[in-house]
């Protein structure tokens, strides 16, 4: 049920669920500037390089697992024990690691980390989507992405200034998460839902032929589709883009960075702006519009070797990505009844995991057979073609059916 009104927010209630998304954001990004140092500990293991590495990638797979549970739990029971769960798990179970001398115990903790992810990666979008209804809904959607990709900016540049003095005061810092505890028990009230049959009443395959009954289910699999491969595609800028501005171009790690935290910066401002494509244009049309950019963007990245061009390229690559998140969380709320609203955002959250779990292998059979450069350009027609194939569902109209909340509250 929509506990927003017409006259304004409830600030408090919206201040803490925009906090909340911060700590998910921190999760990897505050590590990642440290894995050199964490390595160089423990070089004397073996593969201590790929431990290292682990210490930032462990948690993913981990809420690809348990993203699907989350989501049936906050449909079976109650919304607000499991976000309080989750945020005492991610306070307590990661900042041990400050006290812990062995790195296959630290490797642990992220499992502790993953656990807690992903339970706020699921419930907060499912929480917003109780709380708020029509263009209130799509406004703190897109803030919620918002600060969940600034948060990752300022988390690396914490990370890489903690990472000069001790690696392990990261860790401390996640225990900051606690002071969040009192706000939500406080201000985030558990939603008036109404939930469907228990367990001992229908069957689970009979809960889950009604859930693909009641909700429709392509649309879904499409969305579920686009975080994966839009995952694939902002890592791309993250992880291969720098190898081709310091090979390709010789840009310095400086400028590379520079151009990273642009990038960050760009998708910032586009989830933010959400909310007024919201208003004019359905879900499918914002989609098309964010991949036609991202595709523009990677053809100009890979088009010259001029730098000033390719940050250009970046941006607006960027900029089109940033749109994906807030655009998805928005949709599958907006299709998918209330009872059902956990499971269907988790699967967001799981498919996003997965992206970023494959995106280191899966451009490397292009970039081995045909270069950077040339994969960079592959890209921006994969883009293309997703874009073209969201025309299509443009043009069938398939965004124009009623969601279960249909009344807009603008």
């Amino acid at each position: 049920m929509s506990t927003d009104t017409q006259s304004s927010f409830n600030y408090p209630q919206l201040v803490t669920l925009l906090l909340i998304p911060v700590m998910a954001a921190f999760s990897g990004a505050l590590i990642n500037p440290t894995i050199p140092a964490i390595q160089t500990t423990f070089s004397h293991l073996p593969n201590s390089e790929t431990l290292a590495q682990m210490v930032s990638t462990m948690s993913a797979p981990i809420v690809v697992i348990v993203a699907p549970i989350v989501g049936y739990l906050l449909d079976r029971y109650r919304r607000k024990p499991v976000l309080i769960a989750s945020i005492v798990i991610y306070g307590f179970g990661t900042s041990i690691a400050f006290f812990l001398d062995s790195i296959y115990l630290i490797l642990l903790t992220r499992v502790f980390d993953g656990i807690a992810v992903a339970t706020l990666m699921v419930t907060v979008p499912t929480l917003i989507s109780d709380y708020y209804s029509g263009s209130r809904r799509e406004s703190v959607m897109g803030w919620y992405g918002a600060i969940q990709m600034a948060g990752g900016a300022v988390a690396a540049l914490l990370g890489g200034a903690i990472a000069s003095v001790n690696w392990r005061f990261i860790f401390p810092i996640y225990a900051l998460a606690l002071l969040l505890v009192p706000p939500v028990i406080r201000h985030l009230p558990e939603p008036d839902v109404h939930r469907a049959a228990t367990d001992d009443e229908v069957g689970r395959i009979e809960a889950a032929v009604n859930i693909a009954r009641e909700s429709p289910v392509l649309i879904l699999l499409v969305a579920y589709f686009l975080v994966t491969f839009g995952m694939l595609t902002n890592n791309l800028i993250q992880i291969e883009v720098p190898y081709y501005l310091r090979e390709s171009i010789g840009v310095s790690s400086g400028m590379t960075g520079v151009a990273l935290s642009a990038a960050m910066v760009a998708g910032v401002a586009s989830a933010a702006l959400y909310g007024r494509f919201r208003r004019r244009f359905q879900h499918a049309t914002i989609l098309m519009i964010a991949f036609g950019i991202a595709s523009v963007g990677y053809a100009i990245i890979s088009a010259t070797d001029v730098f000033a061009v390719v940050l250009g390229g970046i941006l607006v690559a960027a900029g089109g990505m940033g749109f994906l998140l807030p655009t998805i969380n928005d949709w599958v709320a907006a299709i998918v009844n209330e009872e059902y609203r956990g499971r269907a955002l988790s699967g967001v959250t799981t498919t996003m995991y997965l992206g970023f779990a494959i995106s280191p292998f899966v451009p490397t059979p292009l970039i081995d057979a045909f270069g950077r450069s040339t994969t960079l350009l592959i890209w921006a027609g994969f883009l293309a073609v997703v874009t073209v194939g969201l025309g299509v569902l443009w043009l069938t109209d398939w965004d124009s059916s009623p969601a279960p909340d249909a009344v807009r509250a603008d």
